[in-house]
């Protein structure tokens, strides 16, 4: 384990004895301005400076270097622009967030098939323009941090297909709904070509999806009900016939993936803990 790392992980488990600086010293017999430093991953010590500090704590190098390699992977499933220095605890805040943010859109996607249909019907928005913009930004934020989730979950149980996937469905749900606020009234393409657009390509995007969540292992049998579903949902989708029982039922995949990003939670956790 290289530092600042290794500085972090020795206070973690030397907090974990209830050790002061003072007694993990009386411990170890090293210096206490090298505990010091050490812990401030000022310095890289020897293998037989780690191995005796680790003996007074009551763990081993093997101990150490496993514990590593998982606070490893959990880092590196963040995305590139946040600090690797953080925490591993903020991976448990990203995706608690991803799965609120998951069912927060899907209360947005039905306020947003209420106002469509309501538009289908009556050629007006029920609650005007600025409401239909408005819902529509926001349910393009909430699906998008929702997704996130996938991005993280696929780097970090190693399903690169998974996080490829969710960061393009994140690119595409935008693209094709910023289009349909721009064109709320359908002077660009016309209300059935929109239809059709937006059934080609969410149904392509479910269709791979799902294939990847159907892939995702360390997560038991869920992944594979969800991936099924959401392959038969964008079967439905792409059919173009079937899309007014593939959409509403799109509600229930997220449902089940808000648990997938909640069991990963639960397994991280788990793994952290052994």
């Amino acid at each position: 384990m290289k530092q600042p790392e290794l500085g972090r992980k020795i206070v973690e488990l030397r907090q974990q004895k209830g050790y002061t600086q003072e007694e993990l010293v009386e411990q170890c017999n090293i210096s206490v301005r090298t505990i010091q430093r050490i812990e401030a991953g000022e310095v890289s010590p020897r293998a037989y400076t780690i191995k005796t500090i680790l003996a007074a704590l009551d763990r081993d190098l093997d101990d150490l270097q496993q514990d590593s390699l998982f606070e490893t992977k959990v880092k590196e499933a963040m995305l590139l622009e946040i600090d690797p220095s953080k925490d591993v605890s903020f991976i448990f805040t990203q995706l608690h967030i991803g799965w609120i943010a998951g069912i927060l859109s899907m209360i947005a996607f039905i306020f947003e098939a209420i106002d469509d249909w309501y538009y289908v019907i009556n050629y007006s928005y029920y609650f005007g323009k600025s409401y239909t913009i408005i819902l529509g930004v926001i349910s393009i934020i909430l699906f998008s941090i929702y997704m996130r989730s996938f991005v993280l979950i696929g780097n970090l149980f190693k399903n690169t297909f998974l996080k490829l996937t969710a960061i393009l469905f994140i690119v595409i749900n935008a693209i094709v709904a910023i289009f349909g606020l721009i064109d709320l009234d359908f002077t660009i393409l016309p209300m059935e070509g929109y239809g059709i657009l937006y059934c080609v390509l969410i149904g392509t995007m479910y269709l791979f999806f799902g294939l990847a969540i159907y892939k995702l292992k360390g997560l038991g049998q869920l992944p594979i009900a969800a991936g099924i579903m959401q392959i038969i949902i964008g079967a439905m989708l792409l059919s173009i016939f079937l899309a007014i029982v593939g959409g509403p039922a799109s509600i229930l995949t997220q449902g089940l993936n808000v648990a997938i990003i909640l069991k990963a939670i639960e397994i991280i956790k788990s793994q952290i803990k052994e």
